[in-house]
């Protein structure tokens, strides 16, 4: 009986203890070091997305001189024909 006693006594013991660590551990507000973090977090996000919109707008640039270098290749394409066509017709003359 006496080593039940003891046993309930104990768990009793580490059961306030640990509640008592628990509540004094939670806060309903954020402290000094945790709000300069989230300042630090936002200010990053911000860059980063800053970064994100110039690199997307390097990737149309990009884009379109790529588009542009294809309609060149095209054009050399067809006027390489075109010349082709005309030696072996004046060849053939």
């Amino acid at each position: 009986m006496k080593k039940l006693r003891n046993s309930v006594v104990l768990v009793c013991a580490a059961a306030t203890m640990a509640s008592s660590a628990f509540v004094s551990g939670c806060t309903s507000y954020a402290t000094p070091e945790q709000l300069a973090r989230i300042g630090e977090l936002e200010r990053e996000i911000s860059a980063i997305e800053s970064a994100i919109q110039t690199k997307q707008s390097q990737i149309g640039t990009l884009d379109r001189q790529i588009s542009a270098q294809e309609a060149k290749l095209e054009q050399c394409a067809k006027d390489k024909e075109l010349v082709k066509q005309r030696l072996a017709n004046w060849k053939g003359n």
